[in-house]
């Protein structure tokens, strides 16, 4: 049987309901601050997708995954240790500073959800719930993206939205 990457974490882990979406509260320290606006200045973005790819690499660059520190929403130049929580912070706070600065008509909002591994929920810290970004497109009719940059950094596709079930609705 043939199973993708993307297909495998789609068995692995679900987000279900109650979804609760807030507003990203990542603060970037100035050095940092300074680095994230001279790159998106340098960069190419025109569209959604390319402004998701953007924040996506900007957050992968700044964090690498790991559990064993104290959650801190507070990013500088260095690399260093992040857990959904802050990843998901950091990927909206990009996006949303990049999405008005190249003046693409887009919102990502942080989304704190209920997680199944194997279709069940595990009582352990960590592996019980999971943070992620809902992106919204201001555009008529455009799609809402369902964008994990957790996964992302492991290796996996970007778009959960097979893994989702429940609505979920911006704050």
């Amino acid at each position: 049987m043939l199973v993708t990457r993307r297909s495998l974490a789609e068995l692995l882990v679900t987000f279900h309901s109650p979804h609760t979406a807030r507003t990203a509260a990542a603060t970037l320290e100035e050095d940092f601050s300074r680095s994230v606006d001279t790159q998106i200045k340098e960069a190419k973005i025109g569209s959604v997708d390319q402004l998701v790819r953007f924040s996506l690499g900007v957050t992968g660059a700044d964090l690498h995954f790991g559990l064993e520190h104290k959650t801190t929403l507070r990013f500088g130049a260095k690399e260093r240790e992040g857990n959904c929580i802050e990843y998901a912070h950091l990927f909206a706070t990009v996006f949303n500073r990049a999405a008005e600065r190249k003046q693409v008509a887009a919102r990502a909002y942080v989304v704190h959800s209920d997680a199944r591994v194997l279709g069940r929920k595990l009582p352990i810290p960590g592996l019980d719930d999971h943070d992620w970004v809902l992106v919204v497109p201001t555009a008529a009719g455009a799609q809402r993206l369902f964008v994990d940059p957790t996964l992302y950094d492991f290796g996996l596709d970007w778009d959960i939205s097979r893994s989702v079930s429940g609505d979920v609705r911006k704050p």
